[in-house]
């Protein structure tokens, strides 16, 4: 660092920087390299991976997300990665939930288990098949709903990325349809198989949209208390 002589300036050209410091004209270079520690070098590149890996599930989840570009979701996904990662990554499958991802909302104003009040599960029938539990219910004592629900469409779906790079390589969508009424439905189980190799981390998210009629025609309820969307399972590999 040295003094400025003369013309005082506050201004950049090239490597050198011109400035005040405690009102005392100043002069320097910037280095061409500046030191990271290996701690800020880790934040750094997990921090880089948590955005990527966040736009990814975004991408491939996106049938199951009711609002996909509310800025607070995002945020909390990504948040909710960068954890996950700087706790260090291990291998994790059903019935255990992953860090900082099992249970994740993606709809704040929403609570999944208090629209859906029967239980739901998640296994793995093997290393790359998984089985949706849905019991048997009345509908109407199974769910809240609100006013003119004439039914209910219950989403699955898989998304999966890989832990290195944060790369979308994978997802799957399917569904099941309740009707909103008094009767009895027998208990359903949906397998489908996702294939899921080492590197890679799988998120298993449910969500509910209710449909209603609406001058004779059946239209989505869009009450934002009414449309859930979680992480429900997963697996780490």
């Amino acid at each position: 660092m040295g003094k400025q002589k003369g013309l005082y300036l506050n201004a950049k050209s090239g490597n050198i920087l011109y400035y005040s410091w405690k009102e005392i004209p100043c002069i320097r270079t910037i280095p061409a390299n500046v030191y990271q520690s290996p701690a800020v070098i880790a934040h750094k590149n997990a921090n880089g991976l948590s955005t990527t890996m966040g736009a990814s599930f975004r991408r491939l989840l996106d049938g199951v997300l009711p609002y996909p570009k509310n800025m607070e979701m995002q945020t909390n996904l990504r948040i909710a990665l960068l954890k996950l990662l700087k706790s260090g990554v291990v291998n994790i499958e059903p019935p255990a939930a992953i860090p900082f991802i099992g249970g994740l909302s993606f709809n704040e104003a929403s609570v999944l288990s208090n629209c859906m009040k029967v239980p739901l599960s998640i296994t793995l029938q093997s290393p790359d098949e998984f089985a949706v539990h849905l019991p048997e219910m009345v509908p109407t004592l199974g769910f809240n709903a609100p006013p003119a629900t004439s039914h209910i469409r219950l989403k699955i779906a898989a998304a999966c990325c890989n832990i290195a790079t944060g790369e979308a390589l994978q997802n799957y969508n399917d569904a099941i349809t309740i009707p909103y009424n008094a009767e009895r439905i027998s208990a359903q189980t949906k397998l489908f198989s996702f294939p899921m190799p080492a590197g890679r981390i799988t998120m298993v998210v449910i969500a509910l949209d209710y449909f209603g009629n609406v001058n004779g025609a059946s239209s989505l309820l869009l009450n934002e208390r009414f449309r859930p969307s979680r992480v429900m399972g997963g697996v780490i590999r």
